[in-house]
């Protein structure tokens, strides 16, 4: 498994981590999904990304479970929703966090979505003192525009900024414009989640290219080339980008296999680059 460093800090994760939106919605998946958890972890997917959010904490419940023997060897993510970032709130659910995934820290705490109710300025006097405690050990956002990041930043003083979570996929390339380079200049890592795009018709948001379509067969050629998906490709191209890792799902073996298979070659120049020109207007 690649890694990189988290940040400015000394930590380094892995490139490609495992998500789990949707984790825990059906008890009667927990045992399979906590099972696809356990082989992402042997295949080097130590980064785990929840939220308190996810199936009512339900999927930090299976996380929890699914860890417990391994704690010291998972890099954890979880995040407190945008309407419990009063300075209360945030402390009140990093410990409700922390008593679902069965442990005393949490490797890194996001700010979930940017708060209409709160000032980022008070979340992140909470996350700082959650770091001084011992509760969690980075500090992190998601979904936060290059504005909200300096809050962040200028908020949390002498706590680095380690992280923003942003959506990134072929079809959604907007984070290119000023999010990703901002944050490689500033030392703060990108995660990528859906790098898949979203289910069809999902929040009207872009989903992977369709079959038949223009896109969709300039990734099939390719990937017949190198004997990988177009899900294979896809993920090997985005992580090409420095300062960023990604996060796809991980409700199945078969999804792990597969996104295993990202990693271990590399596009050539020339398919990078048809690929770049190909998706270049997801950038407008």
């Amino acid at each position: 498994m690649q890694h990189r460093l988290l940040g400015r800090t000394s930590e380094h994760i892995p490139v490609i981590g495992q998500g789990t939106w949707k984790l825990g919605e059906n008890q009667h998946k927990a045992q399979q999904e906590m099972e696809a958890l356990r082989y992402g972890l042997s295949k080097g997917m130590t980064l785990i990304d929840t939220a308190e959010e996810y199936a009512g904490g339900g999927s930090e419940r299976v996380v929890g479970e699914a860890i417990r023997d391994v704690r010291s060897e998972v890099f954890l993510v979880t995040k407190v929703s945008a309407k419990h970032c009063s300075y209360q709130g945030v402390l009140q659910a990093a410990e409700a966090s922390l008593k679902r995934l069965k442990t005393d820290y949490i490797d890194l705490y996001l700010q979930h979505w940017p708060s209409k109710e709160y000032e980022v300025a008070e979340t992140m006097e909470a996350m700082a003192l959650l770091v001084k405690l011992g509760l969690i050990k980075h500090v992190g956002v998601s979904n936060f525009s290059v504005k909200l990041i300096q809050e962040a930043q200028q908020a949390l003083g002498d706590v680095p900024l380690a992280c923003n979570q942003v959506a990134y996929h072929l079809n959604d390339r907007l984070i290119e414009k000023d999010i990703l380079p901002y944050c490689r200049e500033h030392g703060i890592t990108v995660m990528g989640y859906s790098p898949f795009g979203y289910a069809p018709n999902m929040f009207g948001m872009p989903g992977f290219p369709a079959e038949g379509t223009e896109e969709r067969s300039l990734l099939e050629e390719i990937g017949s080339r190198y004997d990988k998906t177009v899900y294979q490709v896809a993920l090997n191209w985005l992580l090409r980008q420095e300062g960023l890792v990604s996060i796809p799902k991980a409700a199945s073996i078969a999804h792990i296999e597969d996104n295993s298979g990202a990693l271990g070659w590399e596009l050539s120049q020339e398919d990078y680059d048809r690929i770049d020109h190909t998706f270049s207007v997801r950038i407008q």
